[in-house]
């Protein structure tokens, strides 16, 4: 255990955490099965806190350590405590992993140990057929940009190169529309001659018009280095009311020659705050569309569809982002690239054969996250009858697709029901609804006739009440 003198993460290894195995260098952590992806400053707080364990660590610790900047909020701290407690099935009432400290700040209380070494291989403890040298290099529950980003090229040169403004990334959960936007940021970045600067702004969690300040700060922080290598000085910025800091910044951007491309994840945020607060979501539709120099994305699930309703005598907040930029299916292409991890050195590739890429692009019906998360269980037991087994009971993966139906409209809830065999047949649906149902990937057409989108979706709605 490093001893942290400096107020800097040291821990680099796996380790153990109470009954979480957790891996720093894959940004992840793991319980009986489960797998959760953590975002990197999350696990740079995790580490810095277990590096601490048993100590208090208080927030300008936290600060000093993890964000090393003159400017955070305490609510960025607050957040990612509460991030890391929902990841880990924590309480902060009753508290099994992070205790809070009144007024001192934050205490790790569950048991440190390093993580068991592997074990010898042998004929018992060998590793399954076709993992690679490298491990296993599906990421599933997390993020992921570069060359762990698999297609999306359609809607990635639409949002890109389009003569849109004001993009709404639709999508089912963990369809990949935050990794779709750290791609955009990646590009964008890496590619300064398409004149955008990106900044990606985190809304999760955000409660009241306050936080929109706070969290657009914290944005601005994050970007600083890209912002600062633009010649754009966030200094004067940072802690200002959201409009003065929003107009500053895209003034600033448009002096460097440049738009800017923001990027706005949980975007369903916006439907709490326009029900507290309705003249600032007016206000803010007016900063991000009625501006040149801006290029805005949300991305979101169905929800956001309560922001097209028409409640004011102005125009609804999502007049100008719809139709909507849909994450669907990924192409038979680009599901095969990532099921054969094809942008991956040979060697760090996993090695599955014909048949069985076939069938795993058959069962997943082009989802990325079940293409992930059946890929690694493959490698992990070496059988993909065992592995679809695995995939079909897992609860985390239930609750996705019930989170799903439940933010369908009740005729396409219907009709996906009656897809799946429970109704007798799929009943009429008004061309929107069944195009929308289409889009997302929840059906799709094969030999003429709709069919549920994956084997697993499928699967559960035949064992769910009608």
């Amino acid at each position: 255990m490093g001893s942290g003198e400096q107020g800097t993460p040291t821990r680099h290894g796996s380790f153990r955490m109470g009954g979480w195995l957790v891996q720093p260098e894959l940004n992840r952590v793991c319980h009986g099965g489960r797998t959760v992806g953590l975002e990197p400053r999350l696990m740079d707080v995790l580490v810095f806190l277990a590096d601490r364990a048993g100590q208090v660590v208080s927030k300008d610790q936290l600060i000093d350590g993890v964000w090393k900047t003159e400017f955070i909020t305490e609510w960025a701290i607050t957040r990612a405590i509460a991030k890391l407690r929902r990841a880990l099935g924590d309480e902060a009432d009753a508290p099994r992993y992070i205790e809070t400290i009144s007024k001192r700040g934050y205490r790790l209380i569950a048991a440190i140990q390093g993580a068991p070494a592997e074990p010898v291989a042998g004929p018992a403890a060998a590793e399954p057929r076709g993992v690679p040298a490298g491990g296993v290099p599906f990421v599933v529950g997390q993020w992921v940009r570069g060359a762990q980003f698999y297609g999306r090229q359609a809607q990635l040169a639409e949002i890109l190169d389009g003569n849109r403004d004001c993009v709404w990334v639709l999508g089912t959960r963990v369809s990949g529309k935050t990794s779709l936007l750290r791609q955009l940021e990646l590009v964008a970045e890496t590619e300064p001659g398409r004149g955008l600067l990106p900044v990606f702004w985190d809304l999760q969690g955000a409660a009241e018009p306050s936080d929109l300040d706070s969290y657009f700060s914290e944005a601005l922080v994050e970007s600083r280095s890209r912002l600062d290598a633009a010649g754009v000085d966030i200094g004067p910025l940072l802690g200002r009311e959201l409009f003065v800091a929003l107009g500053g910044l895209r003034r600033a951007v448009c002096e460097q020659g440049r738009k800017l491309l923001l990027l706005c994840d949980e975007a369903e945020e916006l439907i709490g705050l326009g029900r507290r607060a309705p003249a600032l979501l007016r206000k803010l539709r007016r900063a991000l569309q009625a501006r040149e120099g801006v290029r805005t994305v949300l991305a979101a699930s169905a929800r956001l569809w309560a922001l097209a309703e028409q409640s004011e005598d102005t125009s609804p907040f999502l007049h100008g982002f719809t139709p909507p930029v849909y994450l669907g299916s990924l192409t038979d292409g680009e599901a095969r690239a990532l099921v054969t991890q094809s942008q991956l050195d040979a060697p760090v590739r996993p090695c599955f054969d014909h048949d069985t890429i076939e069938r795993m692009l058959d069962l997943c019906g082009g989802h990325p996250y079940l293409l992930s998360l059946l890929g690694s269980r493959l490698l992990a037991c070496g059988d993909l009858a065992a592995a679809t087994a695995e995939v079909e009971a897992d609860p985390t993966l239930q609750h996705l697709f019930a989170v799903d139906l439940s933010l369908l409209a009740a005729e396409e809830a219907a009709f996906l029901s009656a897809v799946a065999g429970q109704g007798g047949g799929p009943p009429a649906l008004p061309a929107r609804g069944a195009y929308q149902v289409e889009r997302l990937g929840l059906v799709r057409q094969v030999e003429g006739r709709h069919v549920v989108g994956n084997h697993f979706l499928d699967q559960w709605l035949r064992r769910s009440p009608s």
